[in-house]
């Protein structure tokens, strides 16, 4: 199978308990992209693995958070990476502010990663620019990229609206129950394939496109100054 035209948008979700491999999976898909980027980073753990392996991008600062998302020269990627201050009252709208950056035109592709989406929605609110993004930001050209180790505590859009959803290890049964459901797959199959059948860093993927599940096998390691290939089942 050809990896996706990245000038199309495409909605991508990962889920897992820290250390299951899901940050290496959208990292992949990260480094893949070639267009402009926004990071949203409620750890700080993307930001310090891109200045590890030397990737350039700007830092938005808290206090002053652009109103449009700054071009670079012609045929320069712009990489916007947010790491927002947890301990604020206004971090939710502060990140949603941010992701709105990437509302400012229909001819703009860009891909957004959230990198702890349970840090911005929860199952019973989500920020406006948000909502948008999820309702309707393919037809800005944007790809939203997401990660949780929760899916029971956020928006179910994220997984319902995914083209592909990627499930590493979920130890709580009410997890894989929150996935299977809105992606329309059998709880019990989907339940035993993710807690039985997929080992050692092996994920699930659901392709959306063809409502198929396949086990896939652990991504390699990164290599450090070489951009990784996003994982095509």
């Amino acid at each position: 199978m050809q990896p996706p035209d990245p000038r199309k948008s495409l909605y991508l979700f990962a889920s897992g308990r820290k250390g299951s491999g899901k940050s290496r999976w959208c990292r992949a898909w990260f480094d893949d992209y070639p267009f402009d980027r926004i990071v949203i980073d409620p750890t700080g753990d993307v930001k310090r693995d891109l200045d590890r392996d030397g990737v350039p991008y700007q830092l938005v600062d808290h206090d002053v958070i652009p109103t449009r998302f700054p071009r670079g020269d012609e045929g320069q990627r712009v990489t916007l990476v947010y790491v927002p201050d947890m301990g604020s009252p206004t971090a939710a709208d502060d990140m949603d502010r941010v992701i709105g950056l990437a509302l400012d035109g229909d001819d703009h592709p860009v891909m957004i990663w959230v990198d702890e989406v349970g840090s911005l929605t929860t199952a019973n609110y989500t920020p406006p620019n948000t909502r948008r993004v999820l309702h309707h930001g393919r037809h800005h050209g944007i790809t939203l990229l997401g990660a949780a180790p929760r899916p029971m505590d956020i928006d179910g859009l994220w997984i319902n609206q995914a083209d592909l959803v990627a499930t590493f290890s979920l130890p709580n049964p009410k997890d894989r129950r929150r996935v299977a459901d809105n992606i329309g797959a059998d709880p019990r199959e989907f339940d035993e394939l993710v807690h039985t059948e997929c080992v050692d860093h092996e994920y699930l993927l659901y392709v959306h496109n063809d409502r198929t599940l396949y086990i896939c096998p652990p991504l390699p390691p990164p290599r450090l100054g070489v951009d990784q290939h996003a994982p095509v089942p």
